[in-house]
């Protein structure tokens, strides 16, 4: 009997896993997942589960600041789910099997008050130094002011993005315009891929809140 998950990937909907545990990739991929998202959070709970203190600890014995060690894991979290979903990148040619990898959010925290034009030289730095040598890594990058403008240079740079809270219509027309324009400026559109999440939760829990009022 199929299956009401297997159902849902045979409508042509692409199952992407809302973790980069590696445990959860190995029996998520059985399933038919062909893609998976991170993000801070994420790797924070994954990390405070205790399983991967080796990695931590030998990361810190080598010298590195506690920022460099938390990127260090995350990359190589990431990388390692990459490595399970690659064949389905390869067998679509770069239409599926990509695992996302979220900038640093604190370039949007308020009490570092950095300058736009920082901000946005930030992502784009990060963006280009965390995408290198990894073809099924989307990089993650906020629908903010600071975000959007650095959309053009990074897909220009043959970045593949994923742009994040986006809460509006006006942000995703922003993002994709800014995307778009930065493929044209690629000598060839070959592997040009990007997405879009579009924070559709956050209706739920204002509906769920506010609606009974009405």
């Amino acid at each position: 009997m199929t299956s009401p998950l297997r159902s849902l990937i045979q409508t042509g909907t692409k199952l992407w896993l809302d973790s980069i545990d590696p445990d959860l990739i190995a029996t998520n991929r059985a399933l038919g997942a062909t893609g998976a998202t991170s993000n801070p959070i994420i790797v924070s709970n994954l990390i405070k589960t205790g399983r991967f203190d080796a990695q931590l600890e030998k990361l810190m014995n080598a010298g590195l600041a506690d920022d460099e060690v938390a990127w260090r894991v995350t990359d190589e979290l990431v990388q390692a789910a990459q490595q399970v979903f690659l064949p389905t990148w390869q067998a679509t040619r770069g239409n599926d099997g990509y695992v996302s990898f979220e900038l640093d959010p604190l370039l949007e925290d308020p009490a570092r008050n950095l300058p736009h034009a920082q901000r946005v030289a930030q992502y784009i730095e990060l963006g280009k130094r965390w995408s290198a040598g990894h073809p099924n890594r989307m990089i993650k990058v906020p629908a903010t002011p600071a975000g959007l403008d650095s959309l053009e240079e990074l897909c220009a740079a043959g970045v593949t993005l994923n742009v994040t809270l986006i809460f509006s219509p006006r942000q995703w027309q922003a993002a994709a315009q800014a995307v778009w324009r930065g493929a044209q400026r690629r000598k060839s559109l070959e592997g040009f891929k990007s997405g879009y999440s579009i924070f559709v939760s956050r209706l739920g829990v204002y509906t769920e809140n506010h609606v009974p009022q009405l």
